[in-house]
């Protein structure tokens, strides 16, 4: 052991400082791992009227606006959901609405992007309460407390649907498209 511990200070000896330094502990040891960056703001949501028209939602945007519930069933079971009628912020980017939404505004759809990429299509008429019942919502609520995280900050909810496969998580886009 004498003549490994001699042969390696010679070894190191003879490498020089810059060798000597490089052999120094470390400031972080490899078992304490370097601070985190502080985590990266949620995308913001955005929606895009039928002229080009943008918003991006905000909690102040959403205060005032008419806020409704909305039942589905998601993996066999039933939730409320909660939060501002689609119709009131299709109004904000200049979408038909009400009285507006027939002849050539029944060839209006919305496309609905989530933050995986996923994305559903629902025609303007269905999403308006002058031509359906029940309600389509940006919910921000479920069951009465804030979305999961996997939902947030935004989840569509048509009413009554039985599966959630129109219900897009994490809506980062609704944009308003008009057919030729």
């Amino acid at each position: 052991m004498r003549r490994l511990g001699v042969v390696l200070a010679g070894v190191m000896l003879l490498a020089g400082p810059a060798a000597m330094a490089a052999t120094a502990p470390a400031a972080n040891p490899p078992s304490m791992p370097a601070p985190a960056a502080p985590p990266a703001p949620p995308p913001a949501t955005v929606i895009v009227g039928p002229t080009g028209k943008v918003i991006t939602l905000t909690p102040e945007l959403l205060a005032p606006l008419e806020r409704e519930t909305a039942t589905m069933v998601n993996h066999g079971v039933s939730h409320t959901y909660e939060g501002v009628v689609l119709t009131e912020l299709l109004r904000l980017v200049d979408a038909p609405t009400g009285a507006a939404v027939h002849e050539s505004a029944v060839k209006a759809y919305l496309v609905i992007t989530g933050a995986d990429g996923f994305r559903a299509v629902l025609s303007l008429a269905e999403t308006d309460h002058s031509v359906q019942a029940h309600a389509t919502i940006l919910a921000d609520k479920m069951d009465g407390a804030p979305l999961i995280a996997h939902d947030a900050p935004y989840r569509v909810v048509v009413d009554g649907d039985r599966k959630p496969s129109r219900s897009v998580y994490s809506v980062m886009k609704i944009e308003v498209k008009v057919l030729p």
